[in-house]
């Protein structure tokens, strides 16, 4: 399975300043559908930031399972594991990151038959 993914899509193509500058044209009364056009932003995008009042940028794909803290906390847990022991293998790493999001409630999309985390989250650790 590669990791080098090419971009396939055109989607979330638009710049920042696009972006601000499409929210100053709607908030002076112009309309969202000619703003969208005239920027070449999507109009269902345009109206739903808007609506979410959001000015950063959607962030594309699955949303991360863990959080930053509980990240680091994991990887706190594994480096402590190094020095005390030899390390740990990639399937107990595997094994922990699952047992960890199933204390904490996260909710997460591990193999809940093989009690396993995901091999690319591992590639990512």
């Amino acid at each position: 399975m590669p990791l080098d993914d090419i971009r396939k899509s055109e989607k979330n193509e638009w710049l920042e300043s696009t972006q601000q500058e499409a929210f100053t044209a709607v908030r002076s009364d112009q309309k969202v559908k000619e703003v969208g056009h005239s920027l070449n932003i999507p109009e269902s995008t345009l109206r739903a930031k808007l609506k979410a009042n959001q000015s950063n940028k959607f962030r594309m794909g699955r949303k991360p399972v863990f959080n930053e803290e509980q990240e680091n906390a994991i990887a706190n847990h594994v480096m402590k594991l190094a020095n005390v022991f030899f390390g740990t293998t990639p399937t107990e790493l595997r094994r922990s990151a699952y047992r960890f999001a199933e204390m904490n409630k996260t909710n997460q999309r591990f193999s809940h038959e093989k009690k396993l985390a995901g091999q690319i989250g591992l590639i990512y650790f």
